[in-house]
């Protein structure tokens, strides 16, 4: 539906109005904005249903407004793709798309500056991908853009670290407003259950905002995942990397501490946390320890390729079906990496050691 305002009409949307429907309490939002002269349309969007479009408004010179009611606190997004947020709270926003910068409560303002910060590290982030998309567009064959992926996730590894650190500051700051629902899915996978849990706490003011939803079935899912700690892996069968049949309780539960890794050399998350799973394995396969790669990959040629340059020198296994692999189903993996440590009597023992924790566990095991 179009939306446009007379200005009679935006200076009555200075006064908030709320409604209630269906227990849903109801507030009024009034947006100007300015953006480029050659865009014909604006979205405005409710970024709680991915972005699901709520209303529109014609362009005119460059200018555009919205008015009408939705759920209050609700983030709403103006744009498409790369959108301007704020927080429908009743007061009037004013939004610049050219920049990306807003004005409006205070709150609103303080949610616009944090954007800002990361939008300023993303940008840098598509300055380094920016090579791969231009060979993508150019046709290069797949194994030349394979070729190009290890430099382009290294050079974007430090940025992910400083984007996830900055989510954690915008929670650990804002405990008393509902701005950390925005950001605190960005990072579920940088915190324990049990820390993920204590964010949850009904003291914080963020905690039952209909944003924060997705966290809460995660941590069930992951609760429910935990339920296989303590007992006896699930032996599942699939082919080598010369095509030959394996189970794996051929390398469970034969007297030694094994990692079953679930992992994909198109997954850049578990190629960076590959070297850490190399230095335990180097450091404590003299002792014992072994890990078996349970790969997710589709493409044999990628998945064998990443084997031999990363010098994964451990049984590697695969049913090449991408997320249909029997081992996600068996195991209900739904992310990875992710990963399984089972004691010497095939008894699980912990699920998802990931960076310093993998470490901290074997030597708690090995004594060292």
């Amino acid at each position: 539906m179009k939306k446009i305002l007379s200005i009679v009409a935006f200076a009555m949307g200075a006064i908030p109005v709320l409604a209630q429907t269906n227990g849903v309490a109801k507030q009024k939002y009034t947006v100007q904005g300015t953006c480029p002269t050659d865009k014909q349309k604006v979205f405005l969007v409710d970024v709680a249903k991915r972005n699901a479009s709520i209303d529109s408004a014609e362009v005119k010179d460059g200018k555009f407004t919205f008015t009408g009611t939705f759920d209050k606190d609700a983030f709403l997004g103006v744009g498409r793709g790369p959108y301007c947020l704020f927080i429908n709270d009743g007061t009037p926003v004013t939004i610049d798309l050219n920049t990306g910068k807003s004005k409006g409560s205070a709150l609103n303002m303080k949610l616009n500056g944090y954007d800002r910060h990361i939008d300023s590290v993303s940008n840098k982030a598509k300055k380094i991908v920016a090579p791969y998309m231009l060979a993508q567009m150019s046709g290069k064959s797949q194994e030349e853009l394979q070729a190009m992926l290890p430099a382009i996730q290294q050079q974007l590894i430090p940025l992910e670290n400083e984007l996830n650190e900055y989510c954690k500051k915008i929670i650990a700051d804002n405990p008393d407003n509902i701005i950390p629902a925005a950001f605190i899915d960005n990072v579920k996978y940088e915190y324990e259950i049990n820390e993920l849990k204590a964010l949850l706490d009904p003291k914080f003011a963020y905690a039952n905002h209909p944003m924060v939803a997705p966290i809460k079935r995660y941590i069930a899912e992951e609760e429910s995942k935990q339920a296989i700690v303590g007992k006896q892996f699930i032996d599942i069968e699939e082919n080598d990397v010369d095509g030959k049949p394996h189970k794996l309780s051929e390398y469970v539960g034969k007297g030694n501490y094994v990692l079953i890794d679930f992992w994909a050399s198109w997954c850049g998350p578990c190629m960076a946390e590959m070297p850490n799973v190399k230095a335990n394995y180097d450091k404590y396969h003299g002792k014992g320890f072994n890990v078996v790669g349970l790969s997710f990959d589709r493409d044999k040629d990628a998945w064998v390729k990443a084997i031999k340059e990363k010098e994964l020198n451990w049984v590697h296994l695969s049913d090449l079906k991408f997320w249909k692999t029997i081992a996600a189903s068996t195991y209900g993996i739904n992310a990875i990496p992710s990963s399984l440590l089972v004691d010497p009597t095939g008894k699980v023992i912990a699920r998802d050691l990931r960076g310093p924790a993998l470490g901290k566990k074997l030597a708690e095991i090995y004594g060292e």
